[in-house]
């Protein structure tokens, strides 16, 4: 574990996870990692177990890499010394562009994943994927992933 990060329940700093547009990390099953801007998310009780539902539209590559990758992802709210990756993520698609690279983001190996959070993010979830939908109202498609550990920066820690 990290220094600069501590273990936290699935549920605290909810309203920050909230308000703030997240960077989601999916990997293919080689191991390449790629990183999108999520601001469709949320927290929620799927039959009793804590997940993040992620939106992810069927023209992204990240559903190709939720499909047909690794069946996990990592949701990372960042930091202001790393928020210029937002822009980034959600401007480049990963089928050509290194975001990770591009952006200068450094990453942590998974605790319980497969797949890697990011360094200087306010908040991380490792999430294994347990279900996932077509939405009726939308042209996204629904990741609902368990959330198997959770951290905090020890930035916004009481």
């Amino acid at each position: 574990m990290s220094k600069t990060r501590q273990e936290i329940g699935p549920y605290d700093y909810i309203e920050h996870f909230k308000r703030n547009t997240a960077l989601l990390v999916s990997m293919d099953k080689n191991g390449k990692l790629n990183v999108m801007a999520l601001d469709w998310k949320s927290i929620e009780d799927l039959e009793g177990i804590p997940v993040i539902r992620a939106q992810v539209a069927y023209s992204r590559y990240t559903y190709k890499l939720l499909t047909e990758g690794v069946n996990e992802f990592t949701v990372n709210i960042p930091s202001d010394k790393i928020y210029h990756a937002v822009d980034i993520a959600g401007s480049y698609s990963g089928r050509n562009t290194d975001k990770i690279k591009e952006a200068g983001l450094e990453i942590i190996p998974g605790n319980k994943t497969k797949v890697s959070t990011i360094k200087d993010s306010d908040l991380s979830y490792e999430c294994q994927i347990v279900h996932s939908c077509k939405s009726e109202m939308s042209s996204h498609h629904y990741f609902y992933g368990k959330i198997l550990i959770a951290y905090a920066s020890n930035n916004i820690l009481k």
